[in-house]
């Protein structure tokens, strides 16, 4: 699972709207610890908040744990490029008039600030720090309502059509300056835009998001990290070079696990950190070894060769220890070829890669698959993250007898699939599928078939959860009909 959340560290809600006796302003009153946050625009309740300067409002800071985002890219568990961080607050219901059609604006602030211990958010009767005027108990905010970056390099928005919509907008702008050092992390400022503080679209009231100290497991607002971890292991299949293809899709992966008594080790002295490993291959004899000398191969630069280059797999910006991975593209029609991985004289491995050839028709069908996750268990415990393998069958294969009782049955390769999970008991999405700018839930495949890591520490444990698929299959999105069904306990049984 390419995803990683980091839940708000602060929150809190800030307003200078009117108390219920309609003359005093609770400018003072704190609601840190409220389990609701709260943005809205009210003109014209009493002739004091007629005009735009003196309008009443609310809007909400909150603050993430940004150095730890930061040190979890030193230590390679998420990249250090090709991440989008997204901010996820979610709609509270409630009772009172909704706005629709409308944006609110997300801003870096620029002072640190108290979250505060009140609670009423009605009446305004817990004072405290911060507040509209106060960013803490001894300091106030250069300006009243809080203090941060107007200018568009530290802004984004968010439009809700419909108005009950969650929040959900890409961070990266802001992360890229908290990573920097340009700004330090006092966290972001939501409210409605200045045309609504204006006046000049009306008054908005109000749109609530359930805060951090919510009872609701996945209500909670959080920064979430998404990035592409799918690995393509080639091996099962790879495509002969075709003028058909463009040139990323002539080249093949093909991985080496150096397992040793179970734990995967580097190869001892092959050369610099990158672990710089040869890969040679060879058509095949009768008895399916090697034979003859080394074919000519294709590089990642188009140089024709008969050794490549590989080395230990980077990813996250960290070398994988004993991963090794090499690229290729091939124009020849053995089938399979032999890969013999070395350094010099010494040869580590010997493998096989099936080959096949790109090919045109002049009709597309509409490919149905069957689909099964083959280790499956009924639950796990808070924290695990099996490795899930997927067995996925076109549902047009019909096998004779001779095919069943002597081969063994070929998984089809999905090479662009996707998962999500869902709440059994309310089917609450939990993870979508990651098919945005992203593509963070996107499965695996080697030669075995397609596989993923199912990170259950992002669920709340005591639930039973579904997992679902969607292929891409001739640029189209097909959602499979299979649900696979397991639960989340803090322990065993």
């Amino acid at each position: 699972m390419a995803i990683k959340r980091y839940y708000a560290l602060q929150d809190n809600t800030l307003t200078n709207a009117f108390e219920e006796n309609l003359i005093t302003r609770g400018t003072g009153s704190n609601m840190g610890a409220a389990d609701i946050l709260e943005a809205f625009v009210i003109h014209g309740q009493t002739s004091a908040s007629i005009d735009a300067a003196n309008a009443e409002q609310s809007r909400i800071i909150i603050r993430f744990p940004v150095d730890q985002i930061i040190n979890d890219i030193t230590a390679g568990v998420i990249p250090s490029s090709s991440v989008d961080y997204r901010l996820k607050m979610f709609n509270a219901p409630h009772g009172n008039s909704l706005p629709i059609s409308y944006s609110l604006d997300v801003y870096t602030m620029s002072s640190s600030w108290s979250e505060g211990t009140g609670l009423d958010m009605e009446n305004y009767s817990n004072l405290g720090a911060s507040n509209w005027v106060s960013s803490s108990a001894t300091s106030a905010w250069t300006r009243e309502g809080g203090d941060y970056f107007t200018d568009t390099a530290n802004k984004t928005s968010f439009f809700f059509s419909g108005g009950a919509e969650d929040l959900d907008v890409n961070l990266s702008y802001a992360m890229d300056k908290w990573r920097s050092g340009e700004n330090s992390n006092y966290g972001l400022l939501i409210r409605n835009t200045d045309a609504a503080i204006s006046g000049t679209l009306g008054t908005f009231f109000t749109k609530r998001f359930f805060a951090r100290t919510t009872q609701y497991f996945f209500k909670r607002p959080y920064i979430e990290a998404q990035w592409d971890s799918s690995r393509q292991d080639d091996r099962g299949e790879s495509y002969k070079s075709s003028s058909l293809a463009p040139a990323a899709d002539n080249l093949n992966t093909v991985f080496l696990y150096n397992t040793i008594r179970g734990q995967l080790k580097d190869i001892p002295n092959l050369a610099g950190t990158a672990q710089e490993i040869l890969v040679s291959f060879y058509s095949g004899s009768s008895d399916g070894t090697p034979t003859g000398s080394a074919i000519k191969v294709i590089s990642s630069t188009g140089t024709s060769v008969t050794n490549i280059t590989g080395g230990l797999l980077k990813e996250n910006g960290i070398n994988i220890t004993g991963t090794y991975s090499a690229s290729f593209g091939f124009t020849s029609s053995y089938s399979p070829l032999h890969d013999v991985w070395h350094s010099g004289s010494i040869q580590f491995y010997t493998g096989s890669v099936t080959t096949t050839a790109i090919d045109t028709q002049p009709v597309i069908y509409e490919d149905e698959y069957t689909t099964q996750i083959t280790n499956l268990k009924p639950f796990y415990i808070k924290g695990q993250k099996p490795k899930l393998r997927v067995f996925v069958q076109n549902k047009n294969w019909q096998p004779n007898v001779y095919n069943v009782v002597n081969t063994a049955i070929t998984p089809t390769i999905i090479e662009k699939g996707y998962y999500r999970i869902l709440r059994t008991v309310d089917s609450l999405e939990v993870v979508p599928f990651g098919t945005g700018s992203v593509d963070y839930t996107k499965i695996s495949y080697d030669m075995s078939g397609n596989y993923f890591e199912l990170d259950s520490s992002y669920l709340e444990p005591g639930f039973s959860y579904n997992i679902q698929f969607l292929y891409e299959i001739n640029g189209v999105y097909q959602q499979q009909e299979e649900n696979f069904k397991f639960r989340v306990d803090e322990s065993g049984p």
